[in-house]
């Protein structure tokens, strides 16, 4: 369904609802403007007639339309309302309610088909500026938006329904006719719900959806070269492409209810505020999120009791280069998953006597380096590739660290890589440090969760490969040379 163009929505807010820019602009101006930035997004455009009524334009029968080989998307706009209010500027008001119909397949190439109805009243966007330089001043006390599945691979009636409100939006949204489009938002809603609701064709299990999110604020760019369109990804990076989005967003909770023959499942999460990144450009990719104050509930007859877990920190930083290049591209590849809490309902399930610490958990991985892609990644050939066609130049290992009950495992190193041989070949070295693995291994073998033969195999290999730095603590030295020789504290392992 992604195909069915996240922009879909993004038409309703733009025409749904300033600073001026002093200068005058016409309601016949803006709605050519409006008529030619759909058409670079990969929509046709119809409409079943104009009529200009002393200061208002009257545009009817306002049909949108957009095809890909594995999607379509329909939406039919009663009417627009463009008024010059006298001043340059231009009131636009849409109808009350608008319809589209979206048909796309799913990755099992079964058909799906939904039915769109749009709702909102008192919407309202102020236009300025000139034809080449709109600026829209938009606010929208709610937007709905109800979403129904009326076909699955033949299968008509199919009972899944989502609903959407959007409230308390405003921002501004300026477009600009410079060597193509670009074009730029603020927006901030004051709230988001969402309900769905479901059930399998042959009537075995139902679903129920809730969720809710506050304060959402975003902020966007894109710059869309001449003679491309977004349905073509790969041509238009290539012209120069780019776009970017940062959003934030307060609190957040869901909710899902399933019902199956086996019994009932019930998970429920929330968060304290979260943050999104994502930016896209002929030199890369670029995705960032984190979120604070994580909690999840799970509850399912698959499971003995009620689960529960809380991460204080979710963060994720990742950034790729995508276009073929002779010289190498910084990439950045890391996650951290900070302050992880379970239940003591699923400690008790392997440690009912509390032998473990139960202190929260962490793992961060934090990976930076230079790579070459090949050939461009978004390209048809790249796809049809076994592997990745990228080579790896430099790898910097900034930060590794793993603590799990008791114990604590950090890392950190530099890697090159010779891609000359076919194979890349490491040179470099890595620093590991292992604190408290010995009294973990004791408690579990007390525990019966470890065999006492398995613990000193795994003693003994830490002897081979680690050397002693203080009370059941050990550090490596792990190095990479020449011809493919790997050393652990200057012993030979290969």
């Amino acid at each position: 369904m992604t195909r069915l163009k996240t922009a879909g929505l993004g038409v309703c807010f733009s025409l749904l609802g300033s600073t001026a820019l002093w200068a005058d602009v016409t309601a016949e101006q803006v709605w050519d403007a409006w008529s030619q930035q759909y058409a670079a997004y990969g929509y046709d455009m119809t409409t079943a007639g104009t009529e200009k009524s002393g200061d208002t334009l009257v545009v009817s029968g306002v049909q949108m339309k957009s095809e890909t080989p594995e999607a379509s998307f329909n939406m039919l706009i009663p009417e627009v309302r463009l008024r010059e209010l006298g001043d340059g500027t231009v009131e636009v008001r849409v109808s009350p309610e608008i319809k589209a119909e979206a048909d796309a397949k799913s990755a099992e190439d079964a058909q799906m088909q939904m039915a769109i109805n749009i709702r909102q009243a008192n919407a309202v966007t102020i236009v300025s500026g000139t034809p080449e330089n709109l600026s829209y001043d938009v606010t929208a006390p709610e937007i709905v938006v109800d979403l129904d599945q009326t076909v699955l691979d033949g299968e008509k009636n199919v009972p899944i329904k989502l609903w959407l409100s959007i409230s308390g939006v405003s921002g501004k949204y300026q477009v600009q006719d410079v060597a193509g489009q670009k074009v730029d938002s603020n927006v901030a809603i004051s709230g988001i719900k969402m309900t769905a609701s479901g059930a399998d064709p042959d009537g075995s299990g139902t679903f129920a959806l809730d969720g809710q999110l506050a304060d959402l604020k975003l902020q966007s760019a894109m710059a869309m070269p001449e003679g491309v369109t977004m349905e073509d990804m790969p041509a238009a990076l290539a012209a120069g492409l780019s776009m970017s989005m940062n959003a934030s967003y307060g609190a957040s909770s869901y909710s899902v209810d399933a019902e199956a023959p086996e019994g009932a499942t019930k998970l429920a999460g929330a968060a304290q505020k979260g943050r999104l990144n994502f930016a896209l450009s002929p030199e890369g990719v670029v995705y960032q999120a984190a979120s604070n104050g994580t909690t999840m509930e799970m509850t399912s007859p698959q499971l003995p009791m009620p689960l529960s877990a809380a991460l204080d920190q979710v963060n994720a930083d990742f950034a790729l280069p995508l276009s073929k290049s002779d010289a190498a591209q910084p990439f950045t590849g890391k996650i951290g998953l900070v302050g992880l809490t379970v239940s003591d309902e699923i400690w008790g399930m392997f440690d009912p006597t509390a032998q473990l610490p139960r202190d929260p958990a962490t793992l961060v991985i934090d990976l930076t380096g230079k790579m070459r892609p090949t050939m461009d990644l978004f390209s048809p050939e790249s796809a049809a590739q076994p592997m990745p066609p990228v080579e790896v130049e430099t790898l910097d290992i900034n930060r590794v660290q793993l603590t799990l009950a008791g114990a604590d495992l950090t890392g950190k190193g530099a890697l090159t890589f010779d891609n000359s041989m076919g194979m890349p070949m490491p040179l470099g070295a890595i620093d590991l440090k292992l604190v408290g693995a010995n009294g973990l291994m004791d408690k579990l073998v007390t525990m019966g969760l470890m065999p006492q033969d398995q613990a000193m195999f795994a003693r003994m290999m830490m002897g081979l490969y680690a050397v002693p730095a203080g009370e059941d603590e050990m550090t490596s030295k792990i190095e990479f040379k020449e011809g493919g020789e790997i050393l652990a504290n200057g012993q030979r392992i290969q």
